[in-house]
């Protein structure tokens, strides 16, 4: 049973807190939450299950000001990158388009609400952690599962903000002064709290979608990872076993296997619960469906570029082509990676068992691109019965970390150091679990090569020569994360991790040649700003400086080039 069927207990503790009572003088004001009741073991439960609630990167009271919330930061790491456009049309979601052209103001209303949503999930996290320390009869092994799960949000919360942000406060539950300046980085502070979950909790836990040591480990893995230790992040990712590949690709994206071998923290999502307007679906990935000629109505942001499209182009031998020159949708007889119909809504390509898509699926076609985002789509049949556009309500959970995503991590590692055949074998895992299954006609998984495919013409096989050059081997690598990883929030953060670690300007580089061509197919990029060294991080929202003065002076400060 999904862990999101536990949003209930916290309404439920609301009535608990005066139906229960035999004498009304003891009674707390209703609505109201007396401290017995919060401090009792199921306040404790119901305090962490809130802060749960903040994965998904949205809060119905905010309305349509937290759209930059997503939890597959496709605002952060899609739409500034060279995988996505903010899409739509011209007029519609002006802040996003600011992204995609590296105009990055402070007073970004997206910026501000992914930061807000972090800290609120932060602060869920402290308040648990407080209410368990007031309860002195709690059992040991409830007491490490409800802090160790506590701080594994904890430490995902302000993992988030620093990988987006990097120079921003941390806050404990000692915490009584928030206005804390952000002059110090806060590494060291998330990796003790990721450590001590791995610590503090087990190995798994029977409510699917609960934190455990093991993606407690992972996440602490990426975190050396985001910071340059491959030595650390191989030690943590070392700890990890039980997990295996989907059968199928697409299986994560689907409600049968979204929690299948291969998921080891997701951001977990329903529909049809019993809520009155799909409150426990992906609110925020709901601009990312195809637009009103679609039969989800709307909004065709998180549109795949045509560079995208092309790195799913396979040569003869079933390998990446690298051919970027290509400034159309792949015809039936030009191979490509079967991924790419997983990923990607392309006319004429069954779009799950929604019907072929088509260009009316599209807003804007010459402003923006002629593909939608497809990865995180639902089946006909399982959207929702109720709220605003109930077609994009979807229960696809979001993938926060899955295991191929952490054997290419671990790909990475064995290119450093020189173990390059040990990388081949583990891209050749992810490539070969590639050619597992293809879209068939009504999201039907069938063999590549079945009959039943006259739209595409599908090839992926592993790499059969021995891997002896170390820069051609990174470079297999890093094409297969974007590959395996498109639009689950990795490549901005991707391109920037492997600058570092280079000492090279790969992130500058990249995302300059991309914006060259690029241009030529969508003249609006024209008006981009060039990337910089600058753009690894995003400016520090202009209203959170503002709120943070003491005596008139901000204990904020602003990170460079804003």
């Amino acid at each position: 049973m999904k862990i999101i069927s536990y949003l209930s207990a916290l309404c439920c503790l609301v009535l608990l807190a005066w139906s229960c009572s035999e004498d009304f003088l003891d009674t707390p004001p209703q609505g109201v939450l007396a401290e017995s009741n919060l401090t009792a073991q199921e306040g404790i439960e119901a305090a962490l299950i809130s802060a749960y609630t903040r994965l998904d990167g949205w809060n119905n009271d905010w309305g349509n000001n937290a759209w930059g919330g997503a939890a597959s930061n496709y605002l952060f790491a899609s739409v500034p990158s060279d995988d996505t456009h903010k899409g739509s049309e011209p007029a519609d979601g002006v802040e996003a388009q600011q992204v995609e052209l590296y105009q990055w103001n402070p007073s970004n209303p997206d910026f501000q609400s992914k930061f807000l949503f972090m800290y609120d999930g932060v602060r869920r996290a402290n308040e648990t952690l407080s209410l368990l320390a007031g309860n002195t009869d709690i059992s040991d092994s409830d007491r490490n599962r409800i802090a160790g799960e506590a701080r594994f949000l904890r430490g995902h919360y302000h993992m988030e903000l620093w990988k987006i942000w990097k120079n921003v406060p941390y806050f404990s539950e000692a915490d009584e002064d928030l206005r804390k300046p952000n002059d110090q980085d806060i590494f060291p502070l998330i990796e003790a709290d990721l450590t001590e979950a791995a610590n503090l909790l087990p190995t798994s836990q029977s409510d699917v979608g609960r934190a455990n040591s093991r993606a407690a480990n992972a996440l602490l893995g990426r975190l050396y990872m985001l910071n340059n230790d491959y030595s650390s992040a191989e030690q943590a990712f070392n700890k990890l076993s039980g997990f295996s590949l989907n059968d199928c690709f697409h299986d994560m994206f689907t409600l049968e296997g979204e929690n299948g071998p291969e998921m080891i923290f997701s951001v977990q999502a329903s529909v049809n619960d019993g809520t009155s307007d799909g409150a426990n679906a992906n609110f925020s990935e709901r601009l990312t469906f195809p637009h009103a000629g679609s039969p989800f109505g709307c909004c065709g942001f998180n549109q795949p570029t045509q560079n995208l499209v092309n790195a799913y182009r396979v040569d003869g031998n079933g390998l990446p082509l690298r051919d970027n020159t290509f400034d159309t949708n792949p015809t039936p007889d030009q191979p490509v990676d079967p991924r790419l119909d997983w990923t990607v809504g392309r006319d004429d390509v069954p779009f799950l068992n929604w019907g072929k898509h088509a260009p009316s699926w599209i807003r804007d076609r010459e402003y923006s691109s002629e593909y939608s985002g497809k990865k995180f789509s639902h089946d006909l049949g399982e959207e929702s019965s109720v709220g605003w556009t109930s077609n994009q309500l979807t229960a696809v959970n979001i993938p926060i970390i899955r295991y191929a995503d952490v054997l290419l991590y671990q790909a990475e590692i064995d290119v450093s150091a020189g173990r390059l055949e040990d990388a081949r074998a583990k891209v050749n895992m992810i490539r070969e679990r590639a050619g597992n299954c293809a879209q068939g006609s009504d999201n039907i998984p069938v063999p590549l090569d079945d009959p039943v495919i006259t739209w595409a013409t599908y090839s992926v096989e592993p790499y059969t020569q021995p891997w002896t050059d170390a820069v051609a081997a990174r470079e297999a690598v890093r094409l297969e994360r974007r590959l395996e990883l498109a639009l689950e929030g990795r490549r901005l953060f991707d391109l920037r991790r492997y600058a570092i670690h280079d000492n090279s300007n790969y992130f500058v580089e990249t995302l300059t040649d991309y914006l060259a061509v690029e241009k030529t197919r969508r003249p609006f990029l024209q008006q981009a700003n060039t990337p910089t060294t600058d753009n690894y991080y995003f400016p520090i929202p202009s209203t959170a400086i503002l709120r943070s003065q003491v005596d008139g002076v901000p204990t904020l400060r602003q990170n460079p080039g804003y």
